[in-house]
């Protein structure tokens, strides 16, 4: 029976590997390409030295912004919005969400395949995932950029600080970690009631 599972594991494995494009498996970004920031605004730059934006949402200590007079598109590509995520007052990434278009001249994927050309020029091919949607990735020592569908009407290119998004996962378990043994505490003292 564990040599038949084993077996299975191994057939599964071969067969994921051999429909995954292989185009640059380490993630990483061409020789000088990686980004430190976006239009202009490096990482880490905190809000308060940033013109012309427009607070849209927050949440604890994230907000988002929106810039005014932002072009919306990327080369040829029509773009939806841009927001710029601050953590802690500090720049973390930006959100662009690239529409679907439906015009008689041209594909629905036309804005998308524009972005993904860009991006694949710059940075390098990267691979698709076997399951679905197209979905591309490059991660470095100051950067991450995810390509790809985000939900039924738009496309997204998201991409941000790697110091910053690994500052905040480490903050955001230190918190979780004290809410819990608070929680734990409480429970505790609630049953010696």
């Amino acid at each position: 029976m564990r040599r038949l599972s084993y077996a299975c594991f191994c057939l599964i494995l071969l067969g994921t590997l051999a429909f995954t494009q292989p185009a640059n498996q380490s993630g990483g970004f061409n020789l000088g390409s990686e980004p430190d920031g976006f239009r202009g605004i490096k990482w880490g730059t905190s809000i308060s030295s940033v013109d012309d934006m427009t607070q849209v949402w927050a949440d604890g200590d994230m907000r988002l912004y929106e810039r005014r007079g932002d072009p919306l598109e990327i080369g040829s590509a029509k773009l939806h919005n841009i927001l710029y995520v601050f953590w802690q007052g500090k720049f973390l990434e930006a959100r662009v969400m690239i529409p679907k278009h439906y015009g008689p001249d041209k594909t629905e994927m036309a804005n998308f395949d524009a972005v993904k050309e860009i991006c694949c020029e710059r940075f390098g091919v990267r691979g698709k995932p076997i399951f679905g949607k197209e979905q591309y990735s490059w991660h470095g020592d100051r950067s991450w950029i995810w390509l790809g569908f985000e939900d039924p009407g738009y496309l997204r290119l998201n991409l941000g600080s790697t110091e910053l998004q690994q500052e905040k996962k480490m903050f955001e378990d230190q918190r979780t970690a004290q809410e819990e043994t608070f929680r734990i505490a409480k429970t505790k003292e609630a049953k010696g009631l």
